[in-house]
Formats: C-alpha cells, structure tokens, sequence
C-alpha cells in the first residue's frame, strides 16, 4: 500500500480510495469540511445519513469521545481491532457534519496494520464509507468503482479482491447492547454477553 501517497492526498483535503478489512473506503480527513462535504457529494448520500470513523488506537477512540460506560469498555477491549463498528457519545472535536447533527459517532478500529499507520500519520481518525453511490452494491473490486463517484477522487489504492463481510454495527444503551447490523463479531457478542442484549 503506497501509504506515503494517502497520507499526503488525505492531508491536502483530498479523497483517496483503499482497501479496508472489509470492503474498499473512500476516506478523507475528518477535520476538513469540504472534504466532507465532497464525501457525501461523490456518493449522492443523504446529508442526513452519518459518516463512520476509523481510529489507530484506544487512545485515539478516547481522545474524540465521552466517558465509556463500563460496558463500552469491556466491549471495546475484547473485539476491537476488529470487523465491529460500535456508536459511541462523540465530543466536540468531531463535527456535527459528520454525525448528521447527533451525539452518537460510529467508530472502528480496523485489524489492519497499513490502514493503522495512515491514520497515525493524518494524526487524527479518517472518514470511512464505502466506495460506491449511495443504495449501490458495496465495493470488494476496484475495477467495479463508479466512473462518476471516481471523478472526485484524487488516488485509488489497487489492491485485487477483497473477500469480507461489513462491520457488525452496535450501539450500547443503559448497559444493554443494540445489535444494528448483524455479522460474526455481533453474534459472537450475543454469545459473550447474553444478559446484556437488548
């Protein structure tokens, strides 16, 4: 993965396609609004629907959110990095545009060793959504990217097929769990934490 070239496009406002663990990204610097507004541009998406973001660290997730409850905590600890996407209270370092105006701010950290460098190297989370328009099939080749969602991107990282499933999504409420999209880690949280499901 030419790292060094993503980095640089991210910083300068730019978008950049790449391969995630779960299916190819177009990301973008959090902390640039045209950027996000390009994002949502690109892929014709409702402004009312939020963007995800990715971290490096635990002390990245920390750094852009409020307390963790006890149970967001242990879950966080025992599944992440990993192919789960858990909606956590946001600070006011992250931008109500990203968020679509509310408090709750979907995070992952991804189990991915390039993609954790390129996000310690912006220096902050990136903006993550997949690479195609809106209502559209996800994107696992990046051959099938749309040639009017690729008019707006300044880099696309080849990096063949990727053969995954998306991210389980959560959201804990109360110390009880809301399975929102239902994949292995959100079954396997089902299995480790039966009294906590809502």
């Amino acid at each position: 993965m030419n790292i060094k070239k993503i980095v640089s496009e991210i910083k300068k406002g730019n978008l950049v396609i790449i391969p995630t663990d779960t299916v190819y990204g177009i990301s973008a610097d959090m902390n640039n609004l045209k950027a996000i507004h390009k994002v949502y541009k690109c892929k014709q998406r409702d402004k009312n629907k939020p963007l995800l973001l990715l971290v490096d660290s635990l002390n990245m997730l920390k750094k852009y959110t409020k307390d963790l409850s006890p149970l967001e905590n242990k879950i966080i600890q025992k599944y992440l990095p990993g192919k789960l996407t858990i909606l956590l209270h946001k600070n006011d370092k992250i931008s109500d545009e990203i968020t679509a105006g509310s408090n709750l701010v979907g995070i992952r950290m991804p189990n991915n060793e390039n993609l954790k460098k390129i996000i310690q190297e912006v220096g902050n989370p990136i903006i993550s959504t997949s690479a195609n328009i809106s209502g559209q099939n996800t994107i696992t080749n990046p051959e099938m990217v749309d040639k009017d969602l690729l008019k707006y991107i300044s880099y696309v990282e080849k990096a063949g097929i990727i053969n995954s499933e998306p991210s389980s999504i959560i959201k804990i409420e109360n110390e009880k769990i809301i399975i929102i999209r239902k994949e292995t880690v959100a079954n396997q949280i089902i299995k480790d934490f039966p009294n906590n499901i809502k």
